[in-house]
Formats: structure tokens, C-alpha cells, sequence
């Protein structure tokens, strides 16, 4: 059996999550490529007689490539569009439906008309494996500009994913990639990795899906697995929906503003809008997500202790223009709206329709749920190596708050986090144990290589994969 260890090739490491994507090389600290996972793409149909005279056939037709240029912090970075026709008969075959994709921050963004924007995740598990696909080939290609068939490759799973997706998810590695290897691993083994753990506690805050889990010796412990779809883009529709009530402000993207005024706090912003027929609801949605995502990242936080009223109109209040010129002094509100993680009953401005008739866990109530769904003998070491992982975990005071609220929750226990690193690290912490997990030369032994694959099939993943 050939070997993939770190010492003989650079293993590629992809973590695909519901808001963002990273990429990279194995035994690296940090991701190379850092995206969106929501992607761009525009539906048309076109007369069966015009796409034959393609010589190529609609399934293996090449992919087109569009440039683009990207600003950043660090100056300006190019990125490129994926586009890919997926090509589907319609009604009697008179009509064939193609889908052009843009993928990366840059292009995902542009307007287009009629561009809809879609992520390929719902509730953690892979939805839409056509956007998928994209997000890897983008990555490889355009970010990391490797040739996947040359490296291994070892990618992030949601830890309540199916049988089923995973072999969907091997297969597109073999057939579409032709990986030499390849290797899916459970995401809390991959944080507790990333933060120095092979045992301990998970809590998992990301954009779409938050989630507590055991981990034991490199093994989730799915019986101890607690889930719920609350995340970033709440927390952000919440703003959105808090804005409109309080103020009675909608807020305009920076795509549809033509040119704008200077205006006094809380006054309406004047502007004038560009003519944009044929914006869809979902890119006018994610635009202002987006921009609203400005807002949490720069003012919102937690108190250090449960939510006082008092407590928190004592706090300074800080302001805030919005990119159409609206602005305001955020007081009680950066406080309520993360609020949501520890007591979403109660601080949901508007009850999404998923959750009609259904009680919410608080963040704290979900890790005493895994751990007392744990052994007994296991509990303790449990609370003493609590992770904290994922990109909604960043808010200031994060990290404080969990320990009150554990502490209260569990009188007499011993609560210890794992080392807190930088806040990049903490958003990537999944990747980060990819990265020192696929570099280890001793684990040359677990990936699936291809001479496997082709024996046995895509039920491999179960056996190999644990």
C-alpha cells in the first residue's frame, strides 16, 4: 500500500462549513484560502438545437473560469469564479436548463441579475453536492492551485453526518478528483486536535448549526451529541429583524447604493439607489447578512455574568453607521442579540417558523445535557477540557460568560477551557486539526487509498473512517 504521511507528500486539508470554507496544506498553521461557502449562480434554459452544437457532450463539458479582482486587508488578492453548466433535459427535451456558478468573496457578491445565492450545507449535512463540488474545485484550483490528484485529501464532517452522504462524499473525492487518498473526519475530533485534545468536550458555535459532543480518545461519543440550528446568521436575521422594529430601518446594501448623504443619528438615510432590476431575494438576503455581520464582529459582546437590564444600560453605548449612511448608538442591544446563544426563548425578536412549538437550549444547558449523556466516570474529565470552537464563539467575553453559566450549572465541578488561542485559530480550530492530524507520519495507515476504493467501494468510509 502506497504511504501519504506527512513526510512523503503535503496532504490537502478542506473544511467546508455552513458560512465559510478553509483550505489548506497539511502541517500548516493556518489555512491558505478563506471564503464563503455560499456561492453565486444564475439559471437559464436554452433550446436543445443550440446546445448540440457543442461538440461536447453537456456532462463533460469544460468548466469556464472568470477572474476577478479582490480587495483585502492585505492588499489586493485575485479570485476567480467557478462556472460550471449542469445540464438537465426539461419538459418533452425541447428545453435544457444550465447553471452558471461564482464562487469567492468577490464574485459571490457582484450583482448580477438574476444571480441566486446558495450555500451547500443545511443543517450541517451536504444538500446541494453541485455547489459542493464548486467549492472544492474552486479551492484546489484557484486558491491553493494544486492538482488534486496529486495529494490526499482529508475533509470535515458534521458528526451526525449519514452512511449514506459519506459515501457520496468519497465517491466525488475518487470519480470527480481522482484523490490518491482520501480521509473524512468527524469535526469535534478535529477541534479537539486543533486545540492540543484527544479528550474532552466540544462546544461548536458555528454560522448555521451549533453543537456539543464528546470526544474520547479521538472518538466522538455520539450518544453525548446535542444540536440545534442556532448560529451567526441568527444572531444576524435577529439584527435585522431588532432594526425594523425599533427603528423602523431596512437596511440598503452597498450593492444597490448609488450615492448617499451625510445624516444625524437616527435619522433615515438619504441615498439614491442604482436601477437593479432583477435582484433576487436571496442575494438581496445574504447582501445585507453580510453587512450586518460588520455590525456583530465591532460592537456586539456578552456581559460576563447571566443578562441584568440594569447591568447592561450601565454600559457604554457605541456607534455605528451602516454602509447606506444610517446611524446609531448600539447599547442594550449588542448585548441581547448574542444573548440568544445562552437563552434564545427569550431573546429571539422573531420565532423563526422551525422552531414553533419547540423549546430551545441555552448554550450552557446543551453542554449538561452531552455530559450527563456521557459516563459517569468520564464526566469530570469532560468539564475539565471544555473546547470552545467555531466563528460565533468570538464574541468578547465568550469564554467568561460559558464559565459562569457552568459553574452555576454544575456546583462543585472543576471547569477548565482549552488554551484559548487567537481568534483566527479558534475560527479555523476543525482545520487546524486536520492539518496536524493529516501531517502525523504515523497516520500514513488510516487514509482510504484509491487501490482500496476500487476493491471494496464507497462502504469503505464506515470501516476506515470511525
Amino acid at each position: 500500500m502506497p504511504t501519504y504521511g506527512g513526510d512523503e507528500v503535503n496532504a490537502l486539508v478542506i473544511d467546508v462549513g455552513s458560512t465559510w470554507t478553509r483550505a489548506g496544506f497539511a502541517g500548516e498553521d493556518l489555512p491558505r484560502a478563506l471564503f464563503p461557502s455560499h456561492v453565486g449562480y444564475i439559471e437559464s434554459e436554452v433550446d436543445i438545437a443550440e446546445a448540440s452544437d457543442d461538440p461536447k457532450p453537456a456532462a463533460v463539458a469544460d468548466t469556464d473560469v472568470e477572474m476577478g479582482d479582490a480587495s483585502s486587508a492585505n492588499g489586493a488578492t485575485k479570485q476567480q469564479a467557478e462556472s460550471d453548466e449542469r445540464v438537465t433535459a426539461k419538459g418533452e427535451g425541447r428545453k435544457q436548463k444550465t447553471r452558471k456558478y461564482y464562487v469567492g468573496d468577490t464574485e459571490s457578491a457582484t450583482w448580477r441579475a438574476g444571480m441566486e445565492i446558495g450555500g451547500p450545507l443545511e443543517q450541517g449535512l451536504v444538500s446541494d453536492w453541485d455547489v459542493y463540488e464548486k467549492i472544492w474545485e474552486y479551492a484546489f484550483k484557484s486558491r491553493l492551485h494544486v492538482r488534486p490528484e496529486e495529494h490526499p485529501v482529508m475533509v470535515s464532517e458534521a458528526a451526525w453526518n449519514t452512511s449514506a452522504l459519506r459515501a457520496k462524499l468519497v465517491e466525488m473525492a475518487f470519480e470527480k478528483f481522482n484523490s490518491p487518498a482520501f480521509y473524512v473526519c468527524k469535526t469535534p475530533v478535529l477541534s479537539a486536535f486543533g486545540a492540543g485534545k484527544h479528550t474532552g468536550l466540544v462546544v461548536d458555535v458555528g454560522g448555521d448549526m451549533t453543537s456539543t459532543c464528546a470526544v474520547y480518545e479521538g472518538f466522538c461519543l455520539t450518544k453525548s451529541l446535542c444540536k440545534q440550528e442556532l448560529g451567526g446568521e441568527l444572531i444576524s436575521e435577529q439584527i435585522l429583524e431588532k432594526l425594523k422594529e425599533e427603528y423602523d430601518y431596512e437596511l440598503t446594501p452597498l450593492f444597490d447604493i448609488k450615492s448617499k448623504a451625510q445624516v444625524e443619528t437616527l435619522q433615515k438615510p438619504v441615498l439614491s439607489k442604482h436601477d437593479r432590476e432583477g435582484t433576487t431575494s436571496s442575494y438581496l438576503s445574504e447582501m445585507r447578512l453580510r453587512a450586518v455581520q460588520e455590525l456583530k464582529e465591532s460592537v456586539c459582546e456578552f456581559i460576563e455574568r447571566p443578562y441584568d437590564a440594569r447591568l447592561v444600560g450601565s454600559k457604554p453605548q457605541k456607534p455605528f453607521e451602516f454602509p447606506d449612511g444610517f446611524n446609531i448608538s448600539v447599547g442594550a442591544l449588542r448585548f441581547a442579540m448574542p444573548e440568544i446563544l445562552f437563552n434564545p426563548n427569550q431573546f429571539l425578536v422573531k420565532r423563526p417558523k422551525r422552531f414553533e412549538n419547540t423549546s430551545l437550549l441555552g448554550l450552557h444547558e446543551m453542554v449538561v445535557k452531552s455530559v450527563m449523556a456521557s459516563d459517569v466516570d468520564l464526566r469530570p474529565q469532560l468539564l475539565n477540557n471544555v473546547v470552545l470552537a467555531g466563528g460565533s464563539s468570538l464574541f468578547p467575553s465568550y469564554p467568561d460568560r460559558m464559565a459562569v453559566m457552568l459553574q452555576d450549572a454544575c456546583p462543585g465541578s472543576r471547569i477548565k477551557f482549552s488554551p484559548l488561542n487567537s481568534k483566527t485559530e479558534r475560527k479555523a480550530t476543525a482545520w487546524l486539526g486536520g492539518s496536524i492530524l493529516a501531517s502525523l507520519g504515523t497516520f500514513h495507515q488510516l487514509w482510504i487509498s484509491r487501490a482500496e476504493y476500487d476493491e471494496h467501494g464507497a462502504s469503505i468510509v464506515d470501516k476506515k473512517c470511525q
